[in-house]
């Protein structure tokens, strides 16, 4: 029957916890008795209200105070669109949540279809962690010889210019392609594999 005295949140990532508790609406007024015969419920309307948790779950110590355990969605970049920066999680759904401006190390993606955006983030979300971390942003970029053709600024500086067919085995040669760079520059995996730099102020 006591009331909730400590609550610790636990499994945040992009999400905060504060942002977690206000979503649960349980506060130092709440029995720790009620917040267990109906967590089934509590879970299902703080996961409606923030779209990228995955699961949520309840536990208890010192018989007051509560743990609330997180499981959240990957962020795999966001989407500008509105005047605003929405959240892309697994399979390209965009969290109807505006944010205004992007919150961690993650890519922006521009010009995408719906499709498309789905299968950009899912090939992000398969890249190598040291060239994830270097992705600024996506931007669709067909042309008429090939419509699978995407540019994508990297935060070192570098564009890089490659096929959404391909670009997720071919960008695992980054690094150390741009390693060897002698001054930033465009780097050109859509047929081949070479890199040429910038040509005067552009």
């Amino acid at each position: 029957m006591s009331k909730v005295r400590n609550i610790n949140v636990k499994g945040v990532n992009d999400l905060g916890a504060q942002q977690v508790i206000n979503a649960t609406k349980i506060d130092d007024n709440s029995t720790l008795l009620n917040v267990f015969l109906h967590h089934k419920t509590i879970a299902k309307e703080t996961e409606q209200k923030l779209p990228s948790i995955k699961s949520i779950s309840f536990g208890t110590h010192n018989l007051r105070d509560l743990t609330i355990k997180v499981s959240e969605h990957p962020t795999l970049g966001f989407i500008n669109k509105n005047g605003g920066y929405y959240r892309i999680i697994n399979n390209g759904k965009i969290i109807n949540q505006k944010m205004s401006s992007p919150i961690g190390n993650y890519p922006t993606y521009s010009g995408f279809s719906a499709s498309r955006l789905k299968k950009m983030s899912n090939i992000y979300a398969e890249l190598p962690s040291n060239v994830k971390t270097n992705v600024s942003e996506f931007y669709n970029a067909p042309t008429k010889l090939n419509p699978y053709r995407i540019k994508i600024d990297m935060n070192d500086g570098n564009k890089v210019i490659a096929d959404m067919r391909t670009v997720r085995t071919k960008l695992k040669y980054y690094p150390g392609m741009a390693a060897q760079m002698k001054k930033k520059g465009v780097i050109d995996l859509e047929i081949g594999a070479y890199s040429y730099p910038f040509k005067g102020k552009k």
